[in-house]
């Protein structure tokens, strides 16, 4: 577990732990702009396609119809019945938490100051204060003759200070609504969450000012010391993983209100089983897919944009993996998490990007900079049987040619507007490499690759529910007469979109000798939604 260094700061100096309704904070910059207009209150839900059908007022105090306020005024008396992820907490319940927030802090860093101990232990230490400080306050109001909080409200207090002072604070409870996939986040308006079964519903928002959600931004970016990153008008894009695997992006400085997008993997152990059984692929994919890992094809998985379905394909696509093969996982932000799944992986070398500091150096590097390129190299060094890539994006991927042809099966996945399309963003990415010609990168991609696997995604006009599933499966081989690369449709969409058996693959005797039974490519419609 996670030590406390020698030197505790003091906590009530962090940026998380001050007053949010004290506006700007040192070393921040002021509210980014006004707020903008035309957007629904809290309580209001998008309809189908994204259309909201909210109507009435839109207005913040002090402002008129369809022009923007300013700061986090309250919303006006349509968004008075907002319902939220939790219990309604409003502008009072907030100060009262930022006030005992400060008293808990000092009491904890009074309490920690003369040792040190692991997460765990801190965190209890922070719940025992916690709930010593409510009680205190809850005495106070009894005797100075005030009504006092009901239980209910002191679980509230209870866990807003606990969220404040040891996870994502007031997203936290957005982030604990079962169900949430993704999370919207621009400046101080309502929140937009994105549930798994599509349909859309917004919560309060969790900053009253644009400047108090920088802070808040700044401080996740800061506390990992093990992979800290700068967020400031210098480097206005920030990129973490939080904890309970979730990814956070955010731009600020360049866009007119701060902006965040969360992205949560609800999917936290898959398997081909598991993805046969949410209609991603049918019994066909299941058992071919899965002899191609065992047989140590290479495989990259693509789709289109963000929500797709690639990580969550590569890592049942990883399930199939034997737990005592050595395995380096490379990501910008770590999103497979096999390194926290020992029973299944217990091989696991997990590298990630890590962003330098200062000016470039004649390199064209900032010192402290790790990069996709390096890691795919380094990997190599350690004893690996297979290089998984999160997401291959840049020049990075000649190295993960060579990584790939050393025949071990190594997989990753990439952006494209179809399988086909694929080998053209590749070779896109390794000429970006001035030394390399387009010739040789397509040849590479020939030598590198044997399947390309495209994932597609419906949306229901009405519900809005995204259903993904496989579309096409092309086998990638070195080509004749001046055409470098062939490509052969071994799965084909079918009448409704969904892969189906074309054609056997060149290599089909290594998928019998990994356990794939020939005959389950005579099912020429599939077995969607049947067995075999």
């Amino acid at each position: 577990m996670a030590k406390q260094p020698a030197e505790l700061p003091e906590l009530g100096g962090l940026p998380l732990f001050q007053d949010a309704h004290t506006g700007v904070h040192p070393g921040t910059v002021p509210d980014a702009g006004p707020v903008a207009p035309g957007v629904p209150p809290a309580g209001a839900a998008p309809g189908p396609g994204g259309h909201s059908p909210w109507v009435g007022a839109q207005t913040r105090a002090g402002s008129d119809v369809g022009q923007p306020g300013r700061g986090a005024a309250a919303w006006t008396e349509a968004a008075a019945g907002a319902d939220t992820a939790s219990r309604t907490r409003d502008a009072e319940f907030w100060a009262q938490v930022n006030g005992l927030r400060g008293e808990v802090s000092q009491r904890l860093t009074t309490a920690l100051a003369a040792r040190e101990l692991d997460e765990d232990t801190r965190e209890a230490l922070g719940q025992e204060l916690i709930q010593q400080v409510v009680r205190d306050h809850n005495d106070a109001l009894l005797n100075a003759g005030q009504r006092p909080w009901t239980p209910e409200y002191q679980v509230e207090i209870t866990r807003a200070l606990f969220d404040a002072l040891f996870r994502l604070g007031r997203l936290q409870p957005l982030i604990d609504t079962p169900d949430v996939e993704n999370i919207e986040i621009t400046g101080t308006q309502p929140v937009l969450m994105l549930m798994g079964d599509g349909s859309r519903r917004y919560a309060e928002p969790i900053a009253d000012s644009d400047a108090e959600l920088i802070d808040f931004l700044q401080f996740l970016a800061a506390r990992d010391p093990a992979n800290e990153r700068s967020f400031t008008r210098a480097n206005p894009f920030l990129n973490l993983d939080l904890p309970g695997r979730v990814r956070l992006a955010a731009v600020g400085w360049v866009v007119p209100w701060p902006r965040v997008t969360i992205r949560l993997q609800r999917l936290q152990s898959v398997d081909l089983a598991m993805l046969r059984g949410t209609g991603t692929v049918d019994a066909v994919l299941e058992e071919f897919l899965g002899a191609a890992v065992r047989a140590r094809k290479s495989i990259v998985v693509s789709g289109q944009g963000q929500g797709s379905g690639k990580t969550t394909m590569l890592r049942a696509l990883c399930a199939g993996l034997d737990p005592w093969e050595s395995v380096a996982t490379i990501e910008t932000d770590y999103e497979l998490y096999l390194h926290l799944e020992p029973e299944k992986h217990r091989r696991v070398v997990a590298l990630r990007t890590r962003e330098g500091s200062g000016e470039m150096n004649v390199s064209g590097r900032r010192v402290g900079e790790i990069d996709t390129n390096i890691n795919v190299y380094e990997s190599l060094r350690h004893n690996i049987s297979r290089v998984i890539v999160g997401e291959v994006r840049g020049p990075e991927i000649v190295s993960m040619f060579q990584a790939m042809q050393m025949g071990n099966g190594s997989l990753s996945t990439v952006h494209a507007d179809g399988a086909r399309d694929v080998v053209e963003r590749l070779v896109g990415m390794a000429v970006q490499d001035s030394t390399l010609s387009e010739t040789y990168a397509y040849r590479q991609v020939a030598q590198s690759i044997d399947l390309i696997v495209f994932l597609n995604v419906d949306i229901d006009r009405v519900t809005g529910r995204r259903v993904r599933y496989v579309s096409e499966v092309i086998e990638v081989t070195r080509g004749e007469q001046g055409n470098p690369v062939a490509v052969t449709d071994l799965f084909a969409p079918g009448d409704d979109g969904r892969a189906v058996p074309a054609h056997s693959p060149s290599f089909l005797t290594d998928l019998e000798r990994s356990g794939f039974d020939a005959s389950l490519l005579n099912y020429r419609s599939g077995l969607w939604g049947n067995s075999p």
